[in-house]
């Protein structure tokens, strides 16, 4: 029997055959894939709960910019210390060399704020762009509740500007009262929980003059205190010339903090016996408004009414205590008409989907889409309805060539669209404008029944958190702000004779209104 002998040379050249063979093998069964990797790092000296927060990078094609970035893969892991590595897989076949990849990186919290977000660009794959890349995020910043902000003139003055934008969300209860031989008539603005929010008071003070006056309110406690009045015979001036007297009062946490007042336009510093007089007239409007609100729960409703509801719908009701019915309108929607049901108190009308029950000024709305409370507000503002018959758009047919107005990428950008309606501070919202943004963001401005104008930004799959913030120059006019408004179903679209209008489709499902304004140069 012939023995066979290996020697140690041939023994290697037998295992790096074998090793070859082994690697073709594997490499036969990978798929065809691509990757980036890199770190994500921070400065701040914070650390994230693994449980609690979530490290989400995304390759995006950014090459158009009159589009939305388009999302080419993702991945998300748990976050861990810094710098946290990623790998992050994609398909080689949908990149293009003509094109510009970016990756982003963020860090989502369990609610699905964005706590942390590069802003800068990181470049990847084409263009000689590396595939590996250190990515820095920073810490988004977010708003400090009441008790931890820093009370100063610019919190006050912005609080008070977005308490005025939102006027038109609340219930206005409106009365007047006699102040010794003077007639004083108010308007008090409360939420649909009856806390006060601004009262302003027109006081014929006779042959003294007259006094407008302000009160702003945080939380039920007095936020600014301002008076506008014209004077005679005032501090025991006889001349024929009235005095012109402002007064403004800034305060925190029911103590005053700054203030201003002028005199025939000279400025001087506000004294204790005003700033003590502010406090004492605050507590009886307040004590004035919850009397208001007691007698007005037993009144019954009867004739149209209109509601206001947390939901920020709007809707008209009209009672028939003749026929035993309610007529509710919404915008834009047929009537609906509800039989009067038998109640222990209160009142309530209703048929298989519909029910509206309530006792006084305070009222539930349900409907298939869920439930919300509403309180009558005694604002005169009209509910545009809308008689529906006009021509009819779908979201998809906004993409067609020679459509140059921002609602070409509207199906694109409607998810973000939907998350700025639902995060603006008024009602009957409509939108002036949406655009993709940098990082995968949409900016979208908005205007409210009020005229409140509001930027959003949101992510562009409209997940995460909707930063809005107040536009406050009037001048601030974006480039086609006002050729096309989109207002959705449960709105009002704007009337006149500037406007045409077409109904818009998603998918079958009627959302709303777009309005042409022909006026706009």
């Amino acid at each position: 029997m012939k023995r066979l002998s290996f020697t140690w040379g041939s023994l290697r050249t037998i295992c790096a055959i074998s090793m070859v063979m082994l690697i073709a093998g594997c490499a036969g069964m990978q798929s065809h894939t691509a990757k980036v990797t890199g770190t994500v790092t921070y400065r701040e000296r914070i650390a994230l709960s693994p449980e609690s927060n979530t490290l989400v990078v995304r390759l995006l094609d950014v090459s158009r910019a009159d589009a939305p970035a388009t999302v080419i893969a993702s991945v998300s892991n748990p976050v861990s210390n810094p710098p946290m590595g990623f790998i992050l897989p994609y398909d080689p076949d949908k990149i293009d060399a003509r094109f510009t990849y970016v990756v982003e990186a963020s860090i989502i919290n369990k609610n699905g704020d964005l706590v942390f977000r590069n802003d800068q660009a990181y470049r990847v794959i084409t263009g000689n762009a590396p595939s590996d890349v250190e990515i820095m995020v920073k810490q988004i910043a977010r708003p400090m509740s009441d008790g931890a902000r820093k009370t100063n003139g610019s919190d006050v003055s912005r609080d008070v500007a977005a308490i005025e934008s939102r006027l038109g969300d609340l219930r206005v209860i409106p009365g007047q009262y006699r102040d010794g031989d003077n007639t004083v008539s108010y308007q008090a603005y409360v939420t649909t929980d009856d806390v006060p929010v601004y009262v302003e008071e027109h006081r014929d003070l006779g042959k003294y003059g007259r006094s407008d006056v302000k009160f702003y309110y945080r939380n039920g406690t007095l936020l600014r205190f301002a008076e506008d009045a014209e004077r005679t015979n005032f501090g025991g001036n006889t001349s024929d010339s009235a005095l012109q007297y402002t007064l403004e009062l800034d305060f925190a946490m029911g103590r005053f903090s700054d203030g201003s007042k002028t005199i025939n336009g000279e400025a001087s510093e506000p004294d204790e016996h005003e700033i003590s007089g502010a406090l004492s007239q605050s507590k009886v409007a307040l004590s004035r408004i919850d009397a208001k609100l007691s007698e007005s729960s037993a009144v019954p409703l009867a004739g149209p009414q209109i509601f206001v509801c947390e939901d920020k719908g709007r809707f008209s009701a009209r009672f028939d205590d003749q026929a035993n019915t309610v007529v509710i309108e919404f915008p834009g929607r047929e009537p609906i008409a509800l039989d009067q049901k038998r109640t222990a108190s209160g009142y309530e009308y209703g048929n298989d989907q519909y029910d509206l029950r309530g006792k006084g000024q305070e009222a539930t709305w349900q409907s298939p889409m869920g439930t919300t409370r509403c309180a009558v507000s005694a604002n005169a503002m009209s509910l545009a309805l809308a008689p529906g018959n006009f021509p009819l758009v779908k979201t998809v047919d906004l993409k067609k060539p020679g459509n140059n107005e921002w609602t070409r990428y509207f199906e694109d950008l409607w998810p973000a669209i939907n998350a700025c309606i639902v995060e603006n501070p008024g009602d009957l919202v409509s939108v002036l404008k949406a655009w993709p943004t940098n990082h995968g963001m949409v900016g979208v401005r908005t205007v409210n029944g009020n005229g409140g104008r509001y930027d959003c930004l949101v992510p562009s799959d409209g997940f995460g958190t909707a930063h809005t913030e107040l536009v406050e120059a009037t001048t601030n006019i974006l480039p086609g702000e006002n050729q096309v408004l989109f207002t959705p179903a449960n709105g009002a679209y704007p009337g006149g004779d500037c406007f045409s209008h077409e109904r818009l489709e998603q998918d079958g499902v009627f959302i709303g209104w777009l309005s042409h304004n022909r006026c706009t140069s």
